[in-house]
């Protein structure tokens, strides 16, 4: 009976921790750190993030920006950018069309 309390309190203890780890601070440092990638992986000048994103669960470590700005022709060009979570990597494709954005 003291065993079965034991794990049961170990169990709470190990949830409480795994959830505080996912704090305001973090998030925000998340946020800092896909933000620079993605504007540096998108090379397009007076780039910035569109306020819409989407982030994933941890089964797909995943998040996702549109980023706008202009390209080397002086164009407003919008791209859909996605970091992976895992290897802190971002990568982008042309998002005009795939995202119902028509800005040329």
């Amino acid at each position: 009976m003291i065993r079965a309390k034991l794990i049961l309190a170990a169990a709470a203890v190990a949830a409480t921790s795994a959830a505080s780890a996912s704090t305001p601070e973090a998030w925000a440092q998340l946020d800092r750190q896909v933000t620079r990638a993605c504007l540096n992986a998108a090379g397009l000048t007076r780039a910035r993030i569109i306020p819409d994103k989407a982030s994933f669960s941890d089964r797909v470590p995943v998040e996702l920006r549109i980023v706008e700005g202009y390209n080397r022709g002086g164009v407003v060009d919008v791209k859909l950018c996605a970091y992976d979570r895992r290897t802190r990597r971002a990568t982008t494709v042309e998002g005009v069309g795939r995202l119902g954005v028509n800005r040329r």
